[in-house]
């Protein structure tokens, strides 16, 4: 009983680790592997939200954050967005 203890509590640790750390591959868009991105409000812009490149140099890495879709120019982007989220959605909210 012990042993399924420490391995369930070793695949909730990962499962959470994963949801942070995210995927590092650069050969798809990012939606959430496989998640639906319904009910997700639409990316409203034709420019990654924290860098103000246009996505003309590649596939934009795309995620859904709190109900909206989030489009950004590389992974570089994400970890910006990660660290401050808010700032990034309050210029969202302000460009629109």
């Amino acid at each position: 009983m012990k042993s399924l203890k420490v391995i369930l509590t070793a695949v909730l640790v990962g499962a959470a680790a994963s949801a942070f750390v995210g995927c590092k591959s650069d050969d798809h868009a990012h939606m959430n592997h496989g998640a639906s991105m319904d009910g997700v409000k639409p990316y409203p812009l034709n420019k990654c939200i924290v860098s103000d490149d246009a996505f003309d140099h590649g596939k934009p890495v795309v995620f859904a954050y709190q109900g909206q879709e989030i489009k950004l120019c590389c992974n570089d982007c994400r970890k910006d967005f990660n660290q401050d989220p808010v700032k990034y959605l309050t210029k969202l909210a302000n460009a629109k």
